[in-house]
């Protein structure tokens, strides 16, 4: 069922008619000169969002519309009619309201559910009085966001042309300003699992642009104005039971929401992705410990759409206001690692220094650098990890065909592949890297000092049918 969100009103017809009640009577006649229109406000956003349709339905009280205002600005820039309502405490999803408007171009701008800090009377919007510059105005919201959602419109406005005529109809769209993420953990291994807590990296601190920006481009947020968002669970933790567990008192999966700023976290983080990290407590068949996970999610290399501006929508290099992204993490038997073997040239430094997540590695000299991909069943004996002769095993170097004395190499998308695109520095690099015969995967670092720099390596792995991707961080640091 299309469920839609607007508000019942009806304006004034003259100074001598009062509110009443929706109803096709409410209008007699129609004065000369004047048109009769019907609008209905929505949040029913037709913009490029990743909402999946969800928000037409929505979970919760504070995702509908409570107090709202609506302004008709005519190419004068007056503000023609000022409509405002409240549809209480519980919200609505449907209703119109009509009045009547000169014929002529309007830009119609909506607010719904402002803080009470930001108020509708702060932004300085008046029947008869110019209307106010509104692109640089911000709300102040924050992460981690409890109340009802405030709601917007575009930043340009929305444009409709009334005519000399009675019911004409029109949708005016809201848009929420906030990004709704959904996190779905589902435990797929052979022992309990317990949440504690997990946090996302980056996320605006605090106040967001009151429009919706024409590009993501336009809410670029500095370092120090981003921070991680953390939700704590280590007083009542989400139980996942293992696999197979039936019965309402023993889930298998947890689903939770986080109402979030937007953020383009290619102006705030240096991989140009999001991060989620999660505390975890894993049961073992001997004893419990608490272990953390990191994620990086990141769809860059698959467009999902075009903005506003046209500009192509790759997966999560950004959060947008409105967006209703779900992502579902599942937690298998498998433990993962990467070896850095360590091969320093003559009278060169040690070759490397894992970090403490094991996604990063750095090697403080040139020459060749050798990375050897680890398993292990979680079920397994204590120390058995197993290498690419393991028939659960596959994986693969994601990237673009690339060329050796101007041939081009053999396709990188197979499970054969030799290549890999990287990204960051690449001139730290004399060569990309490849796959070995035995499973090892090998690159060249520049011995031009004092070079450094940076470049990420994405494998995919399959396990057992799971899918996996995994983004390591190769650092040239040179000691010198």
């Amino acid at each position: 069922m299309k469920k839609n969100i607007t508000i019942c009103c009806l304006l004034a017809l003259a100074t001598v008619l009062g509110l009443g009640a929706c109803s096709s009577d409410d209008v007699d006649q129609i004065p000369e000169g004047m048109g009769q229109v019907q609008v209905r406000l929505s949040a029913r956003y037709h913009g490029v969002t990743r909402a999946t349709g969800d928000w037409l339905d929505p979970t919760d009280p504070k995702e509908l519309i409570h107090d709202y205002w609506v302004a008709f600005v005519n190419t004068s820039n007056i503000v023609e009619e000022l409509v405002s309502g409240n549809c209480g405490t519980a919200g609505k999803e449907e209703d119109t309201f009509r009045f009547l408007l000169p014929p002529g171009n309007y830009k119609v701008f909506a607010f719904a559910n402002l803080p009470t800090n930001a108020n509708f009377a702060s932004l300085g919007i008046k029947k008869g009085s110019a209307m106010p510059d509104l692109s640089t105005k911000t709300l102040p919201t924050t992460n981690g966001w409890t109340n009802n959602i405030p709601m917007s419109s575009h930043i340009g406005g929305q444009n409709i042309t009334v005519r000399e005529a009675e019911n004409q109809s029109f949708e005016v769209e809201l848009v929420r300003t906030m990004a709704k993420l959904e996190f779905t953990f589902i435990n797929d291994s052979q022992q309990q699992m317990d949440l504690l807590g997990y946090e996302i990296h980056p996320l605006k601190r605090t106040n967001v642009s009151l429009l919706e920006p024409d590009d993501p481009d336009d809410f670029l947020t500095a370092e120090e104005d981003t921070a991680s968002y953390y939700v704590d669970l280590s007083t009542a933790p989400l139980v996942l039971y293992p696999k197979g567990s039936t019965g309402d008192d023993k889930p298998t999966r947890h689903t939770v929401y986080s109402y979030v700023n937007e953020t383009n976290a290619s102006a705030t983080a240096t991989l140009n992705q999001y991060s989620l990290r999660m505390k975890m407590r894993r049961h073992r068949d001997v004893d419990t410990e608490v272990i953390d996970y990191r994620y990086g999610f990141t769809l860059n290399s698959d467009g999902i759409g075009k903005d506003l501006s046209g500009k192509d929508i790759n997966g999560f290099d950004f959060i947008h206001r409105n967006d209703w992204i779900k992502l579902p993490v599942m937690f298998t038997d498998w433990t993962f690692r990467i070896e850095a073997l360590p091969f320093p040239p003559i009278a060169g430094f040690q070759a490397r220094v894992l970090s403490a997540d094991a996604l990063s590695i750095t090697f403080n000299s040139g020459g060749y650098i050798f990375l050897r991909p680890m398993f292990r069943n979680n079920h397994d004996a204590e120390g058995v990890w197993r290498g690419f002769d393991d028939g659960a095993v596959t994986f693969k170097l994601p990237g673009e065909p690339y060329t050796v004395n101007g041939n081009v190499a053999e396709s990188i998308d197979s499970d054969t592949g030799t290549g890999i695109i990287l990204t960051g520095d690449l001139d730290i690099f004399e060569q990309r890297f490849v796959k070995l015969a035995s499973g090892d995967i090998v690159g060249k670092l520049t011995n031009e000092s004092p070079k450094v720099g940076m470049v990420t390596v994405t494998l995919k792995l399959i396990l057992e049918g799971f899918h996996y991707q995994f983004n390591y961080n190769i650092y040239l640091n040179n000691p010198n």
